[in-house]
């Protein structure tokens, strides 16, 4: 099987290999429409280097595969793929999906048998945005998607616990992070239960990245959840994270049990915080090892809680391959059409 590739190539990056990978794995023989600097020069925003000098280092790259290659110059999208007669497949990306259906639609009027079309996920950077060439010649990130600044992370409050938290998390997975303290835009009550414990987490990243343009904005709400077996209320603490792109994923903490005499307050319209430091005499109990240090007599506070809530949290985004399939990315970029 033939099959096609496009690109103007301009540094070969992560999402450049899984595309040739793709390729080389599902044909036997790979064209590559390399655009010319013409072309590429007119829709890029950046430097091109010159075709035949991108050729060259096309060519070595794709030697690594040990299958028979072509590379030829493309004046537009479509390329040879709308008139070839040896073409049996073609190999995009979510970005690009919609011109393979394109040239599809032309080979059906040109009385050609259509592409099969292999789309692949969407490579993305350390801030959950694409990778791309531009990307690299502007020095925001390096061709493995790491970026080559420290990644902004705001936090929808003001709780220092909470933002020591989200620090040291982040620090951990991604390395060099600036976070941002924010004061959210709040309607969820000071003292949520239930699923306004979830909107309030949600509420609180919301507000953090409209209000502050960071790569990631984090937001952390603690409510009462009861338990119909235990008939029991249980404490629990949810994390939920947006990105720039505008992608959330949620997660929560474990749960633990109040005093019965801090849950009848609370149900009588006071909150964990006040009623807790009534109880201990810790002025603003929450902002220091928190009721569950107290409670667990210092085997674990307040900080290492939430962040068992942020990491939850991050998990998608730790090993976000298994989370983004292929076929969940192209079947969205086609529906967008």
């Amino acid at each position: 099987m033939r099959v096609g590739v496009g690109g103007t190539f301009n540094v070969i990056h992560k999402g450049h290999e899984l595309l040739f990978e793709t390729a080389f794995t599902v044909g036997d023989t790979v064209e590559v429409g390399l655009t010319s600097d013409e072309f590429a020069k007119s829709i890029k925003t950046v430097p091109v280097t010159p075709y035949f000098q991108r050729k060259s280092t096309l060519s070595k790259f794709l030697g690594r595969y040990g299958k028979p290659f072509d590379i030829i110059m493309i004046s537009d999208f479509k390329g040879s793929a709308a008139t070839s007669e040896t073409m049996d497949a073609i190999v995009v990306s979510p970005e690009t999906r919609g011109i393979a259906e394109d040239i599809n639609e032309l080979r059906r009027k040109n009385a050609l048998r259509p592409l099969k079309i292999f789309c692949i996920k969407d490579v993305k950077a350390d801030d959950s945005t694409r990778i791309s060439s531009s990307r690299i010649i502007k020095g925001e990130i390096d061709k493995d998607g790491r970026l080559l600044r420290a990644i902004r992370v705001s936090v929808g409050s003001t709780n220092k616990v909470k933002v020591d938290a989200v620090r040291n998390i982040f620090t951990q997975a991604f390395g060099l992070v600036e976070v941002l303290s924010v004061e959210p835009d709040m309607t969820i009550p000071s003292q949520p239960f239930e699923e306004r414990t979830i909107q309030g987490a949600i509420q609180r990243a919301r507000s953090a990245i409209e209000k502050s343009q960071t790569d990631f904005a984090v937001g952390i709400e603690a409510g009462l959840f009861y338990n119909k077996v235990l008939r029991r209320h249980l404490d629990i603490q949810y994390c939920a994270i947006i990105d720039s792109s505008g992608k959330m994923t949620v997660g929560h903490g474990p749960g633990f049990e109040y005093p019965p005499e801090v849950v009848k307050a609370v149900l009588e319209g006071g909150t964990v915080g006040d009623t807790m430091s009534k109880i201990t005499e810790i002025e603003k109990i929450g902002h220091k090892m928190g009721s569950v240090g107290y409670l667990s007599d210092g085997m674990i506070d307040r900080t290492s809680l939430t962040e068992i809530a942020v990491l939850m949290a991050l998990i998608p985004r730790i090993r976000k391959e298994l989370y983004e399939p292929a076929d969940q990315a192209c079947s969205s970029a086609t529906a967008s059409r």
